[in-house]
């Protein structure tokens, strides 16, 4: 039971998991800050965060969700019908996006810039992003699948897994020219 309870909070989050480089592969075009400054003379967000890429990440994700919930059994009495699966999905892949460039924000504000490397904070800004989205809008949801009993463990498997699965993505990113340093 604990075996299934891991691999279903690691299905449920994939989305999450996809819109965050699927952003670096739509990027470029208009910057989210459209070039404005912040109080301390920094940009808000920098070139690196841009609306095509946030809405191509986020209907990345929101797309294979839609994948995962036709093509598996898992998905049965989890969130049926389909509209009501679909919403936690948009929480989860966009959240990933905001906990993004909320990171970004915060990198500015101590004045690194785009690529440098902020251990920690690279790591866990898009996963803390989906999952306090999706805790707001769909409360009952986030707690049944990754806060009550079993599903804890589930939250503990995202915050283990993450930062491996990052760094091998990001690895991938960079070898393909998508990124330019391999954090």
């Amino acid at each position: 039971m604990l075996l299934q309870t891991l691999l279903l909070s690691f299905w449920l989050f994939i989305p999450a998991y996809v819109a965050n480089p699927a952003a670096v592969l739509f990027g470029g075009g208009t910057p989210m800050d459209f070039g404005r400054k912040w109080r301390d003379g920094r940009r808000l967000l920098g070139d690196g965060k841009t609306w095509r890429g946030f809405l191509g990440g986020g209907f990345s994700g929101v797309f294979v969700g839609s994948i995962q919930w036709f093509s598996t059994p898992l998905w049965e009495g989890t969130f049926s019908p389909f509209i009501r699966f679909l919403g936690p999905v948009f929480a989860l892949s966009f959240g990933a996006l905001l906990g993004d460039v909320l990171g970004s924000f915060l990198k500015r504000r101590l004045g690194m810039d785009k690529g440098s490397r902020a251990p920690v904070l690279d790591q866990y800004d898009f996963v803390l992003g989906a999952l306090v989205l999706t805790a707001v809008i769909f409360p009952a949801w986030m707690m049944a699948h990754y806060v009550l009993g079993e599903a804890v463990f589930g939250l503990i498997l995202i915050i283990v897994i993450t930062p491996i699965l990052h760094r091998t993505v990001n690895i991938i990113g960079y070898k393909i020219g998508k990124k330019e340093v391999p954090w």
